[in-house]
């Protein structure tokens, strides 16, 4: 597949990469039909966020559709079109049960395109599907749906909450 990898500061290049498997029973493989470039994304491509290593997909925000699952996914399956989240939740740990996911202690919090391969792909590995991907309605046209990924929920917490 194709995908776009980061190399180190200033080095990135689309290029064709394994795809994704499951390595997890939570998990959920994602056809990309939709993605966008954070800001967050520009950050690491300067050098800022140093924990991302080479060889990591960017990208963490996108919209596709679910192609497989592991056998604990229970609320979506192969076929849905689902918004992937910017943040992967647990749903187990104290801050997932609080809503508070960006500090989830159970292997989520921001992981996709930082600690694990991104969204900037063809395909993506999405963990703790359950809690990190959501079904769309028809109506919602891609576009419009991936803005709710990352955009719109910073800009609300961001620009209204705080």
């Amino acid at each position: 597949m194709r995908a776009y990898v980061f190399h180190g500061p200033g080095e990135a290049a689309w290029e064709e990469t394994a795809d994704p498997v499951l390595s997890d029973s939570t998990d959920a493989i994602v056809r990309v039909d939709a993605v966008t470039v954070c800001g967050t994304d520009l950050h690491i491509l300067k050098g800022d966020v140093p924990e991302v290593r080479p060889g990591t997909v960017l990208g963490h925000e996108a919209v596709g559709e679910v192609v497989e699952t592991g056998r604990d996914v229970r609320s979506v399956r192969p076929g849905d079109r689902v918004l992937i989240s910017c943040i992967s939740a647990c749903g187990r740990c104290r801050y997932c049960r609080e809503a508070m996911y960006g500090q989830c202690r159970g292997g989520g919090g921001w992981v996709l395109g930082h600690l694990i391969d991104g969204t900037q792909a063809e395909y993506v590995r999405v963990p703790h599907a359950d809690f990190s991907v959501h079904p769309l309605p028809a109506n919602v046209t891609d576009q419009d749906a991936v803005l709710l990924a990352d955009i719109f929920p910073t800009g609300y917490e961001v620009g209204v909450l705080n």
